[in-house]
């Protein structure tokens, strides 16, 4: 059988780190041995090349073969356990192997489980120190206030433990920029607490790592790695080591270490709402290894400082969440009426900015600003507002380091660089200002030399003395109870803008209303004018023109004369129907008469016996369906409506055919199943259906005064009969072929 290694080979730098396949590197720490078999087969198909240090069988006498052939227990019931879905990632136990005391971790990554294995102690000890190590930890919640005393007691308890010289609780910010947050450490060592490492330290693909597996040990920074071996048929190529204890750390990472002089690590995950809060990181400037029961009692320790970072977060900032509560109380207990003076009575209280803790707030409402505290001037707060209005069109946005965001020439976002803004709705908005602070951070070593050059080319840097960075164009960061504050007092003054523009809204209706009723008032004199002043010298004229015609020969009146006294008289007769008509048509909307119950057919037989003349005259005929409904109206104008239809139908006559007026129920219309639809059909000149809405408008024609005679007023007065019985009227014409009236009674 022959075999090969899986050592990743590719070149990996600095310029190139980030890419660094660390999870792959087909290489692992000496302290301990990894075997690795296919699921499906329980074949070993990986074994390191230094497993007869420990068992005394060399690797190639391991591939190729079960699982069970190489120990003197069985694992069976280990491996079922790691493929079943039990939430454990991993599984640890001892076992005496080969006369020694082995320490043993499985886990699984995609086909394959992984065992490793380490030597390791009883130590009779061991276990009660831990035990109470890990009881004390409920001692903690009470001895300690704040995140950084719990941090400082847990760290204090973990060198205790474990023994390193130097036990660190590393916090990272947005960027994994880190800063030591807490630090315990042998007197004789220099003190990193508040130190900052940029976020270059820990590549991308490391914090990946560090959220699958929560422990990371060397025992030993200047290790030799040991290859990893598998058999040509195995058809593996490379295997992923994330979960694993042993697997070998990138030589950037140890060139990093002994660049600060440390001989072994032991770091821990602490994880919170799923990201990378932060690490423990342990420091020992020798060689040291570890039992499993000592590294989980670290894990414990772990689990309990993110199992507490809500509670502490909270508590730190309860106070200033009280104060912020206050302010907003205070400025939406005031018993405001609605108008806009409240917006400025707001606005004259100090607690609006105070209430998240800022320099200064402005808001525009109504095409008005209104300001308190130290806010940008006018002309330039509008730029600054419209890079925020911009912003991914949100409704909310909150930053402290707006010039590293946008550029502006004015230099308004350096002058305020903190924001927190709030649209009210489309046009108006709420923002809160901060002027910039300037911070020193200490970082250890300069972060712009992360990576320096030397004889031997690119390295991480092996300066790590501390600098001091002043950063400027940033302001406080917003804290959770000052936004949430904001917030609050954002959704009162946004109920309050509203409480006002309707307001505002029902004042303008009212001042229209009553310029409205003033209107109506003056059109009710102008009936009035109609009704007398018009219509009376319009009498006059009538009746002298017929005295004149009746005897022209008495009056010596010419022929000529004649014609032009019986034009003249016509255009009174023309003139006193329009008239009538206008009032008639006014008179409809001032009715307020109850409905009454009417037969449909009964009114046609009256309506039909009362123009029988017109309709012998005209040679019409009318065709009126016995099943017409009953419905509920105002019955005189219910009748004027119908002979207007009909006097149309008789006026607007086809010159060539006798006069056919039919008067039914139209059950097939669409809505014959809300309304009562009666159709009135002719046989006339009919009309593009293009004219079918204009022929209800008021003074609206089809056709010019010499063809037909008529006011104009006949359709559009039917419609307004309609709209005051709740329904509606519907004009359907073919042009030469006739047209249908539908009237739209309510069932």
């Amino acid at each position: 059988m022959e075999f090969r290694d899986i050592v990743n080979r590719d070149i990996v730098n600095l310029e190139n780190c980030e890419d660094e396949a660390i999870h792959i590197p087909g290489l692992i720490q000496p302290h301990g041995f990894l075997i690795a078999v296919d699921v499906n087969t329980s074949i070993i198909n990986v074994c390191s090349e230094n497993i007869s240090e420990f068992l005394a069988i060399d690797y190639t006498a391991v591939l190729g073969k079960p699982i069970n052939s190489v120990f003197e227990f069985s694992l069976d019931s280990h491996l079922k356990d790691i493929q079943e879905d039990t939430g454990e990632q991993k599984i640890t136990f001892n076992e005496v192997c080969a006369g020694k005391l082995l320490a043993f971790t499985i886990h699984k990554s995609d086909n394959t489980i992984i065992v490793e294995g380490e030597t390791t102690e009883n130590h009779p000890n061991e276990e009660a120190k831990l035990y109470n190590a890990s009881k004390k930890l409920l001692s903690y919640i009470e001895d300690t206030n704040s995140l950084k005393d719990l941090c400082n007691s847990v760290a204090q308890a973990i060198k205790e433990i474990t023994g390193y010289d130097r036990v660190m609780i590393y916090k990272f910010d947005q960027e994994y920029n880190g800063e030591v947050y807490a630090e315990v450490k042998e007197e004789h060592l220099e003190p990193f607490l508040g130190l900052h490492y940029p976020h270059t330290d820990i590549p991308p693909q490391a914090r990946a790592l560090y959220i699958k597996n929560l422990l990371r040990i060397i025992g030993d920074v200047n290790y030799q790695p040991v290859k990893l071996f598998t058999y040509d048929k195995s058809n593996l190529e490379t295997l992923d080591l994330g979960l694993s204890v042993l697997r070998s750390v990138s030589p950037i990472h140890v060139q990093y270490l002994n660049n600060m002089g440390v001989g072994a690590t032991l770091t821990v995950s602490l994880l919170h709402k799923g990201k990378l809060w932060g690490l423990i990181a342990c420091h020992h400037y020798g060689t040291k290894f570890l039992s499993q029961e000592v590294r989980n009692t670290v894990k414990l320790h772990g689990h309990f400082i993110t199992s507490q970072i809500d509670v502490r977060i909270l508590n730190e900032q309860y106070e200033i969440s009280n104060q912020a509560n206050q302010c907003v109380d205070k400025l939406t207990a005031k018993e405001l009426p609605f108008v806009r003076a409240s917006v400025q009575e707001l606005f004259n209280d100090d607690a609006i900015y105070n209430l998240c803790n800022s320099n200064g707030v402005v808001a525009f409402i109504g095409s008005e600003y209104y300001t308190k505290g130290n806010v940008p001037e006018e002309n330039k707060l509008a730029s600054y507002i419209d890079l925020l209005v911009k912003e991914k069109n949100q409704n909310t946005f909150i930053s402290s380091n707006m010039p590293q965001l946008h550029q502006l020439e004015n230099g308004v976002l350096q002058e305020f660089p903190g924001v927190l803004f709030y649209r009210l709705d489309n046009v108006n908005y709420i923002a809160w200002f901060r002027v910039p602070t300037i911070k020193t951070i200490t970082w250890a070593g300069d972060p712009s030399k992360a990576i320096e050059k030397d004889k031997n080319g690119l390295s991480p840097r092996k300066s790590f003395q501390s600098f001091e960075e002043r950063v400027k164009d940033t302001s406080k960061p917003w804290l959770t109870p000052e936004i949430e504050a904001a917030q609050k007092f954002r959704l009162f003054l946004q109920s309050l803008v509203r409480s006002i523009l309707t307001n505002e809204d029902k004042e303008r209706q009212r001042i229209l209303s009553e310029n409205l009723k003033a209107v109506n008032t003056e059109l009710e004199n102008i009936s009035w004018i109609s009704t007398h002043d018009l219509q009376e010298p319009l009498r006059k004229i009538r009746m002298m023109a017929s005295t004149l015609l009746e005897n022209p020969e008495q009056y010596q009146v010419t022929d000529i004369v004649v014609k032009r006294i019986t034009r003249m008289a016509k255009s009174a007769e023309r003139m006193q129907n329009l008239v009538r008509n206008i009032l008639d048509y006014n008179k409809t909307s001032a009715e307020l008469q109850e409905l009454e119950d009417i037969d449909f057919y009964a009114l046609m037989v009256k309506i039909e016996e009362d123009i029988k003349e017109s309709l012998k005259e005209e040679g019409a005929t009318m065709q009126v369906s016995k099943d017409l409904p009953t419905i509920s109206g105002i019955p005189f104008l219910i009748k004027q409506c119908v002979l207007n239809i009909i006097s149309n139908a008789l006026k607007f006559k086809f010159p060539e055919r006798d006069v056919v007026i039919q008067v039914y129920t139209d059950v097939a219309d669409e809505k014959s199943d809300l309304y009562h639809v009666v159709a009135i059909k002719d046989n006339g000149i009919g009309f593009d259906q293009e004219h079918k809405d204009k022929i209800f408008k008021i003074f609206s024609r089809l056709h010019s005064k010499s063809e037909f005679e008529g006011t104009g007023i006949g359709l559009a007065f039917c419609k307004k009969i309609m709209l005051k019985h709740n329904g509606f009227i519907r004009a359907d014409g073919v042009k030469d072929e006739g047209a249908i009236i539908r009237l739209y009674f309510p069932k």
